[in-house]
């Protein structure tokens, strides 16, 4: 069995590795159905030990999706030092490019992201919870700050729109979400069309979301 990593390097370096895999693990089967004595095993340590670094399988899985946040907003905040938002229209661009590229790429942060509110915000203790919001919060202020230094939209507007964002990618995610038996259904009754498009329905709904928010909010306040 491995010993328990002692330096703090050593211990963040154990913490990675044990992420590392618990993302090889809910890529390639469902949530439920990852045990954290499952994870323990393939690591070569004791259930005691990844218990000294995750409290909680809940914990894990919420640290990961931390650290998909931290490689999307540092992501994100370079795209926007390459473009100048002088406009909504350059900012809806922006999020729909970025958008395109987190679904085709990244199936880990939207498996994830889809989890999130329902599952892990409910059951992650208040210290993993509190640690990893302030530390996401400082790396959003900082890009929101990049965003509207053309101050062509507000910082409020873009952290409303980013809320809206990750509701969005949840509801088309548990949509699109069926079991395999009833997939196995709709395809042997050629019913296809009762089967959701996750890429389509989630860039679609966004894309009238932003364009309804325009409308409704930002257009109104220029004609003020």
């Amino acid at each position: 069995m491995a010993k328990r990593a002692m330096t703090p390097e050593a211990k963040a370096l154990k913490a990675k590795a044990i992420m590392d895999k618990a993302a090889e693990m809910i890529l390639s089967s469902e949530y439920e159905k990852i045990k954290m004595s499952d994870i323990a095993k393939t690591m070569g340590m004791s259930n005691g030990i990844l218990f000294v670094y995750f409290k909680t399988k809940e914990a894990l899985f919420f640290c990961l999706l931390c650290r998909e946040y931290e490689k999307r907003l540092a992501s994100l905040t370079e795209l926007v030092k390459k473009v100048s938002v002088q406009s909504f229209a350059d900012f809806k661009d922006l999020l729909m490019t970025e958008l395109m590229a987190l679904i085709e790429d990244n199936p880990l942060y939207i498996k994830l992201e889809s989890m999130r509110t329902a599952v892990f915000e409910k059951n992650v203790d208040a210290e993993t919870m509190l640690t990893h919001k302030l530390n996401l919060y400082t790396l959003m202020s900082e890009l929101v700050a990049l965003i509207c230094a053309e101050k062509a939209i507000t910082s409020d507007d873009v952290m409303e729109i980013l809320q809206a964002e990750a509701s969005i990618i949840t509801g088309c995610k548990l949509s699109a979400a069926l079991p395999e038996e009833v997939i196995g259904i709709i395809k042997q009754n050629g019913l296809d069309g009762l089967q959701r498009n996750f890429k389509e329905d989630v860039l679609k709904t966004m894309s009238c979301y932003l364009d309804g928010y325009y409308n409704n909010y930002i257009a109104k306040t220029n004609k003020c």
